[in-house]
Parts: C-alpha cells; sequence; structure tokens
C-alpha cells in the first residue's frame, strides 16, 4: 500500500504543485483523494508503526499528569456535551478550473520553470486557435513596512521561462491578445529560489561530532490536544505513530498568540523584553531580538518562516514587524501581496478569509514548507515555521473541514522524506478562548492546553536513545513553552562539539530544562513558568455561596481602574456586570475534591461572567478575601473569551482591547 502511494505520486512530488494544488482543480479530483486518504488512514499508514508493527493504543488516563505537585484532568473530547454543540463542517474547494500556468523546479539546473499548458488555455477560450499573452508581476519586499512594494509593469513570457533566480515571488496570469480584457486565469507563486550550502558551513557540517537533525514546526493557531482529537482523528492517529511524542501535560504560558510564542522562539515573555532587550512595540527591536532562528543559523541551518492570515501575523498585529528579513525564507510580503492583489472569498460559516485567489489560504504556507523541505532536507541542517490560523483561530468546529486536507500534507511531507531527516513539532498557541467551547465543563482545560507533537526521525532515536526515552517519560509530566524554547536550543548545540559555549536557557524559566532530559516529576507551575491563570494543575469547584457573588464585581472595579489608569475611560465605557456564569473554589492537593470544602477566608477563586456592554465575557483567576470583600488580581491575566474584534475599533493597545468596549463601539 505504501508503495502503490508512492509511485501515484512520484510525478506530483517532483514539481512545484502539490498533490493539493492539483486536489482543488475540481470536486471529481477532490473525491477521488479524499477516498484515497480513507484507505491509507483506515489500512496502511495509520495502523502500522515505521517498522510494520502493530501500534499499541493506551487507555484514556484519568489524569495527563498526576503528581504531588499536579493533578491535571484529562478531557474525553467525545463527551455528551460536546457532541451536543460539534458539529463537523464540509471542505469547500477554491476553483473547479486547472492550473493554466505552473513553477516547475528544475534540480539539474536548480532553476524554476514556468509551463503553460496550452490544452487548459484552449479550453478558458473556447478555441486552440484564439492568441493569448501571459504575464507575471513580481513581489518585492517593502522593509519598512514589513509588507511588498507596488507591483511593477508586467513582464511577458513564453512557454518554459526561466525564473531569475532573484524573484521571491510573482502573481501571472493570461489574457487574450485581441480583448486584454479577457482575462483567462490568475494565480499566485512564492519560490523557494537555491541558496548553495557556503562552504564553511558544508567544512563545519562535515567535520561534525554527530549528525543535525532538521526541525520543521507546524503550527495551527487555537487548537487544544482535546479539539484536535474530536475536530481531526485522523490527523491526531496519524500523530500516535511510532516516533511521535505526545507531550499531555504541556500547559500553555499566557493568553494569545504573541506571548506564547515569544517564549518558544526567544524564552522571554512580553514584558521582561521590555526590561532587559527592549520594547517590542517600537520599530527594528524584533530585529535585535534573540529569536531561535539565529542561535540555528550560527551553527549552519538554513532557516524559513511563513504564516497565512497576515492580518494578524504574530510579529505585525498591532506591532511593528520586521525591518529586516529575519529569515533566510520569508513569506509575509509575498502572502500579503497575493492577499492584497488577488480576489478573495470567505466560505459561508467563514469570519476569515478561505481563499486567496485559486487556493485555499492556509495552502500557501503549506506549500511553501513542502517546496523549502524538497530543496534541502535531505542537503543540510533546515529550520522551519509554518504557521496558519485561517481556519482555527474564529471557529473551534473549521478544523473538521481541514482534516483530509491537513492529513494530506503529512503523507506528503512523508513521502518527500521529511521524517527521514527532522524532528518535526505538530503544535499550537492555546485552545480555543472563545466559542461554543467555552461553554462546556472543561472550558478551563480546553482554553490552556494547546496540542503538543513532538517527532523524532528513525536515525536520531538510534544515535539519542536517552532523548527519545526522556520525551517518552514526560510525556504526562508538566511541561511549558520555555521547555520546548531549551529543546530547540538543545538542538542547536549537538553536533557543535564541547568546546563551544552552552546557549542561554529560557530566561523567563530559570528552572525550565529541554525536553530531551526527564523533567521533575513533582513539577509545579511556578517551577515551569507557568502564571497562577492559566495554571491547570490543581482542580476547581464550583460553589454557589451568598458571598461569592461578590467577586465578579469587585473584579469589574478592578478592570474600570485599569482603563482608567491607561488614560482610556474617554474611549472605553465603565464597565458593569450583567450576570456571573460561574464561580469556582481552587481546591488544594491535600484535599479531597469530592468532600467538604475546606473553610478559609481568603483562597485562589475563579469567576466568569458577562457585563452588560456588548455582552462581553470575562474569565479571571484572583485572590479573594470573603470577610473583608478584599480582591487581587492582575487585570492582564483575565481572559477574554467571546470575539472583541468589533468593541474596541478606537484604541490600539494590544492588551487594553481585551478590556476596552469603545463608546463608538457600543452595542444597543
Amino acid at each position: 500500500m505504501l508503495l502503490v502511494y508512492y509511485i501515484t505520486n512520484k510525478d506530483i512530488s517532483s514539481n512545484y504543485d502539490s498533490p493539493m494544488v492539483e486536489l482543488e482543480s475540481g470536486k471529481t479530483e477532490i473525491k477521488a483523494k479524499t477516498v484515497k486518504i480513507d484507505r491509507i488512514v483506515k489500512h496502511a499508514i495509520l495502523n502500522k508503526t515505521d517498522e510494520g508493527e502493530e501500534e499499541t493504543v493506551m487507555p484514556q488516563p484519568l489524569y495527563y499528569v498526576d503528581s504531588a505537585q499536579c493533578r491535571m484532568p484529562s478531557v474525553d473530547p467525545f463527551s455528551k456535551d460536546a457532541m451536543e454543540i460539534y458539529k463537523p463542517m464540509v471542505f469547500e474547494t477554491c476553483t473547479n478550473d486547472s492550473d493554466l500556468i505552473r513553477p516547475i523546479f528544475d534540480f539539474n539546473r536548480k532553476r524554476y520553470v514556468l509551463r503553460i499548458d496550452e490544452n487548459v488555455a484552449a479550453k478558458l477560450l473556447n478555441s486552440s486557435e484564439t492568441e493569448y499573452n501571459c504575464y507575471y508581476q513580481e513581489i518585492t519586499r517593502y522593509a519598512e513596512h514589513d509588507s511588498y512594494n507596488d507591483l511593477p509593469p508586467r513582464k511577458y513570457f513564453s512557454q518554459h521561462y526561466v525564473v531569475p533566480l532573484h524573484v521571491q515571488g510573482m502573481i501571472v496570469g493570461c489574457s487574450e491578445v485581441a480583448n486584454d480584457s479577457n482575462v483567462l486565469q490568475t494565480d499566485a507563486f512564492g519560490f523557494i529560489q537555491h541558496i548553495p550550502t557556503p562552504l564553511a558551513v558544508a567544512v563545519d557540517n562535515a567535520k561534525a561530532a554527530r549528525r543535525k537533525p532538521s526541525v520543521i514546526m507546524f503550527g495551527i493557531d487555537s487548537l487544544s490536544r482535546i479539539n484536535l482529537r474530536r475536530t481531526m482523528p485522523k490527523v491526531y492517529k496519524y500523530l500516535t505513530r511510532k516516533g511521535w511524542y505526545e507531550m499531555q501535560g504541556y500547559n500553555k504560558v499566557a493568553d494569545n498568540t504573541f506571548p506564547n510564542l515569544m517564549a518558544i522562539l526567544s524564552g522571554y515573555s512580553p514584558d521582561t523584553a521590555k526590561e532587559k532587550v527592549c520594547d517590542t512595540n517600537y520599530n527594528g527591536c524584533f530585529d535585535q531580538f534573540p529569536f531561535i532562528w539565529k542561535y540555528l543559523k550560527n551553527v549552519g541551518y538554513l532557516t524559513a518562516y511563513a504564516e497565512d492570515s497576515i492580518g494578524m501575523n504574530t510579529f505585525n498585529y498591532l506591532k511593528p514587524g520586521f525591518l529586516t528579513q529575519p529569515t533566510d525564507y520569508y513569506y509575509r510580503p509575498l502572502l500579503k501581496a497575493f492577499d492584497g492583489e488577488m480576489k478573495t472569498w470567505k466560505c459561508e460559516k467563514c469570519s476569515l478569509t478561505y481563499c486567496i485567489g485559486r487556493r485555499i489560504h492556509s495552502s500557501y504556507v503549506y506549500d511553501y514548507a513542502k517546496e523549502f523541505t524538497r530543496r534541502y532536507v535531505s542537503e543540510r541542517p533546515i529550520w522551519g515555521l509554518f504557521w496558519s490560523s485561517s481556519f482555527s483561530h474564529d471557529d473551534s468546529m473549521m478544523p473538521s473541514m481541514m482534516e483530509d486536507f491537513v492529513l494530506q500534507y503529512l503523507l506528503d511531507f512523508e513521502a518527500d522524506r521529511v521524517f527521514d531527516e527532522s524532528i518535526v513539532i505538530f503544535f499550537s498557541d492555546h485552545g480555543a478562548r472563545y466559542g461554543q467551547l467555552m461553554s462546556l465543563a472543561s472550558a478551563y482545560l480546553e482554553e490552556r492546553l494547546p496540542m503538543m507533537f513532538i517527532y523524532l526521525p528513525p536515525w536520531f532515536r538510534k544515535q539519542y536513545p536517552e532523548y527519545a526515552k526522556a520525551l517518552k517519560i514526560n510525556r504526562n509530566r508538566l511541561t511549558s513553552n520555555f521547555d520546548l524554547h531549551n529543546t530547540l536550543k538543545h538542538i542547536a548545540e549537538l553536533g557543535s562539539g564541547s568546546n563551544s559555549p552552552p546557549l542561554p536557557k529560557a530566561n523567563d524559566c530559570p528552572s525550565c530544562q529541554s525536553l530531551f532530559y526527564p523533567v521533575n516529576a513533582v513539577r509545579n507551575c511556578s517551577e515551569a513558568g507557568i502564571p497562577e491563570h492559566y495554571c491547570t494543575c490543581k482542580p476547581y469547584k464550583t460553589i454557589n455561596y451568598d458571598w461569592s457573588d461578590r467577586i465578579a464585581g469587585r473584579v469589574i472595579e478592578r478592570m474600570n481602574d485599569y482603563l482608567w489608569a491607561k488614560n482610556l475611560s474617554s474611549l472605553c465605557h465603565n464597565l458593569t456586570l450583567d450576570y456571573i456564569h460561574t464561580t469556582q473554589f481552587k481546591i488544594g492537593l491535600e484535599h479531597d475534591f469530592h468532600g467538604e470544602l475546606p473553610q478559609t477566608e481568603t483562597n485562589v477563586y475563579r469567576t466568569k461572567f458577562k457585563v452588560n456592554q456588548n455582552s462581553a465575557d470575562f474569565f479571571a483567576t484572583v485572590v479573594y478575601n470573603n470577610v473583608t470583600n478584599n480582591v487581587d488580581v492582575d487585570v492582564e491575566s483575565i481572559s477574554r473569551t467571546n470575539s472583541y474584534e468589533e468593541d474596541s475599533t478606537c484604541i490600539q493597545d494590544k492588551i487594553a482591547k481585551l478590556y476596552c468596549i469603545c463608546f463608538s463601539d457600543l452595542k444597543s
């Protein structure tokens, strides 16, 4: 079965266009592709290990982590209350037309060649005699705004045109000669133009004491391990094959994407970064930041970074982005041009762009990853981060429609031997933070427990058996973003020799470590760099006392004080309580969860409530004294649990936007 898969995809894997690009060309092909995926999933691909052994299915434990310091409850993704609201969605295509133009990479010349399909042109023109012209417009980066320059005049080309090496991306089109307004088709492509391995790097790699693994990071925004199993069971099944290690005790360290990825990529929280490195709100800060790709580049890695949803890119949403290109290959200017110059489309239930031009939004990033790995994974060590938000950020059900889409890419990467050479990290920043899942009893776990899977290739497991053993041990121990950062630093140090000084560990978690070593079995959240509000180690129990209703009101007072202190009271409405969803009491691990609550004046509580202004929902962790009515809460740790996109358009402060309901945006 595996051999049949490889042969049927042999031609595709040698071209630019991925099987998913072909898959988009028509509904008939979509159905055929889906059948192929199902057959592989049900038989060879998902039921066997890479040695052909049957995989052992582990029973669902009562706790992801169970120690004297942490009891992280496990969640049944298919519980009755979850399945009552779960509505799987159906995959949609962007076009039924075949590709008129395809870039093909010539491995001998290491150059891209543009191929025009004359049969497709004849079909679009309803004639094989009508003349047409094809052209492209090169995309170049505009550094000041981390964007792209105005498109230059069209450059016309003919069949088998060799793309110049300096061209990183282009928008292409063909139109009738006699009627230029009759455009046959437009499309857009990003290229991985060949970069020769520097002699010094080649020599260093040859002298390295041990082989250096490539590292490929695939991120899907707002996808918890719980919701992955619910919405993408076939993808989850793929990720349980031999060589994959799920970090079930992986707990996020902050609220949204930016601080969680900052912890992984730099080892800093935004607040500490401002104090010790620079203020990330100012131009040029990110350029001087000690990101992991800089350390990897220093030891010979080729680097790439791509995100979809350019309006919410991690380092550009209410942030200045980069002045200089951060990695060897950087996709933002290309996708920003595609999004700005091509027609876009949203599916019926989409709030974010689903199609750009002829292709699914996220496919641009995934195809870029495929091109990058195909060029170099067998040639030299590479690192790449490929991040998608477009189908997961705003709708917790939408990943279900992309299940076969994502699985097909994993199978394509397998066919391209990426898993033979690379450590692959399949992960998220956090779970859903608003929407229907927030009504479930498991909502606080859903939000705080992102998926985290790490794959080690066979040669790496053989060369470093102690690291594979450590990952297996750490599967059910408390871990965090800062541990992953240290793991990436650990990888950078491999093969560098004993004389090289050790790299600095995560700044904001001195007690954090590489996941290639067993973490402390009785670790607590503080030791993992996880703030109290995001910690899932200690259970909470719902309470309904007369005095417990006062907690939410006191929290709202603090939120209003916060807006006033930031001089936002003239723009943001004073918040008032509508109703309380729930108030929960934190139970120490020394107490019986099912017994009587301990009697105490001061304790930690979680309260979820709605305010009158635009029905905004919030979730706060506080220390409250039920005698003095005093509440201690860090306002900036309070979670907003429904969308605030249309509530705070009057301000640009990324944190304050969570709590501000603008007078100008107030709904009746």
